[in-house]
């Protein structure tokens, strides 16, 4: 109930301006951090193993930053968020609508780090082709949705949300194996998450966060059905520690059900 409450004051474009725009969005160097993360996603769609009909994407937020490397591998990307305000943002991006948050220069570091030449408009376009469906969704009902995804999807993808919902790392691990229903056996999940991180402000919004260690993760995971494929993990510069939250770091973890 207080994590609702919180959620009720989230800004999502304070969040945006917080953390995609520099420093932290800077692509002069990949070892900042959000070319990092896009590195580790390009990474692991650039095997070719990761595909199908449906990904998944729990508590998109505002972003599409995480959706650029999958899209090129999926018929269909639902994004989905608890939060109204976030899944509106989404919608003025698909759309393409004036004062929507500009999401180019994601897209077009993603183009040079993949280096197939491709106009970075035209995967820009596939994006948004791709994501029709913005569904709501809370990960603390067993079935989050509240129906089944039909057929269920081949992927899943989620940054930054399990562990920023959560109340403690058993609510955490809960609300993974609960969007883990959501895919099929075989499936992939990659996730993007915080470690060390109590806190996190998005406008008038101050919210809690779950601290996690790897270790914290990899058990969730191994609860949750999911075989661990690989673990990578960044530690925040103080350079990019601008006090709008306390992460000591950022991991990404690709699991198969």
């Amino acid at each position: 109930a207080a994590l609702r409450e919180g959620y009720e004051r989230f800004d999502p474009r304070a969040y945006l301006r917080n953390n995609y725009l520099p420093p932290r969005a800077d692509f002069s160097s990949e070892e900042f951090v959000v070319p990092w993360k896009l590195r580790c996603l390009a990474e692991t769609f650039a095997s070719g193993e990761i595909r199908g009909r449906t990904l998944i994407d729990v508590g998109s937020g505002p972003t599409i930053y995480q959706l650029l490397s999958a899209c090129d591998h999926f018929e269909e990307i639902v994004a989905t968020d608890y939060l109204a305000v976030n899944r509106e943002e989404l919608g003025r991006w698909v759309r393409g609508e004036p004062g929507a948050f500009d999401w180019s220069p994601f897209i077009q570091h993603v183009c040079k780090i993949e280096g197939r030449g491709e106009p970075w408009q035209d995967k820009e376009q596939r994006l948004r082709d791709r994501l029709q469906r913005i569904l709501p969704i809370d990960v603390h009902r067993p079935d989050p949705l509240g129906a089944p995804l039909c057929p269920p999807a081949d992927a899943l993808l989620s940054a930054f949300c399990l562990e920023a919902v959560s109340p403690d790392r058993a609510a955490f691990a809960r609300a993974l194996a609960h969007v883990g229903s959501l895919l099929r056996p075989g499936g992939h999940a990659l996730l993007l998450g915080a470690l060390g991180e109590s806190f996190y402000v998005a406008g008038p919004a101050r919210l809690p966060v779950v601290p996690l260690a790897e270790a914290d993760v990899r058990a969730a995971l191994a609860a949750a059905g999911f075989a661990l494929r690989e673990l990578r993990s960044y530690e925040m510069p103080p350079a990019l520690r601008t006090g709008v939250d306390d992460v000591d770091g950022v991991f990404f973890a690709h699991a198969q059900k």
